[in-house]
Parts: structure tokens; C-alpha cells; sequence
């Protein structure tokens, strides 16, 4: 469900009507009103979709760099609680690298982000300069 979650917020509007057809482990047909729920939109891009297993599809075959990148800045923005910086962009790289290696496993993104030094030197609410 991670995977998904950037480009639905990004792209609510267009998506959203897919994101409402599934609630957790089953497929609605109806809304809570009784209305049938229309599960098609176009994308930015103009990619046409119908069902969540094609949006799925189309985040891995055509947007797979991008919403990966975004997976891993937003994981790596709640693992050190803050917003990333210009330095932080290396160690996304090596993210990138290392999921790419070792068959985009999420326990690899963690495991990067708890051996990183931006993760081992969070300073405490308490610290005052």
C-alpha cells in the first residue's frame, strides 16, 4: 500500500475514484449512498485507466523511477522528522541503488535509512544549540 500512496495524493482527483473503489482486502461496487462507483480516469500524462490493478500496472511499467524516488523521500522524511535538504540527496541515491539491487525490498530502504548518519544523529526535541 506504500507504493501507492504518493501518487494518490498527488493525483487525488484523477485517481481518486479508483482509491474509493477498494477498501482494505476487497473491492466495492457501490458507494455508501448505493451509487455505482466509477473506477475510470485519465491521468496527467493521458493514460487512460479502469481498476486499480492498472493503476498498479502503470506505476510499475511507466512511473516506477519517479514514485519510487518519492516512496523513499517520504520515508526517509518520517524516519529523521523533518524535511529533507540538499544533503540528503545522496543517501537517497544509494536507496535507489540498493532497492534496485536487491529486488526493491522495503526492508532494504530501512535498513539504508537506520545505517545512515542523518538517522543515527537526530538530535532530541530537548537540544538547544
Amino acid at each position: 500500500m506504500l507504493k501507492r500512496i504518493k501518487m494518490l495524493v498527488d493525483h487525488a482527483p484523477q485517481v481518486g475514484c479508483l482509491w474509493i473503489a477498494w477498501t482494505v482486502k476487497r473491492r466495492r461496487e457501490k458507494n455508501a449512498r448505493g451509487l455505482a462507483i466509477d473506477s475510470r480516469t485519465t491521468l496527467p500524462d493521458g493514460t487512460r485507466i479502469e481498476g486499480f490493478s492498472r493503476l498498479r500496472d502503470y506505476l510499475l511499467q511507466q512511473r516506477r523511477a519517479a514514485f519510487l524516488r518519492q516512496f523513499c523521500r517520504k520515508l526517509l522524511g518520517y524516519a529523521i522528522g523533518r524535511q529533507l535538504q540538499l544533503s540528503d540527496e545522496p543517501l537517497l541515491d544509494d536507496m535507489m541503488a540498493r532497492l534496485a539491487e536487491q529486488d526493491y525490498r522495503c526492508s532494504v530502504a530501512v535498513e539504508t535509512i537506520v545505517l545512515s548518519q542523518q538517522f543515527r544523529m537526530i538530535r532530541g526535541k530537548s537540544f538547544n544549540p
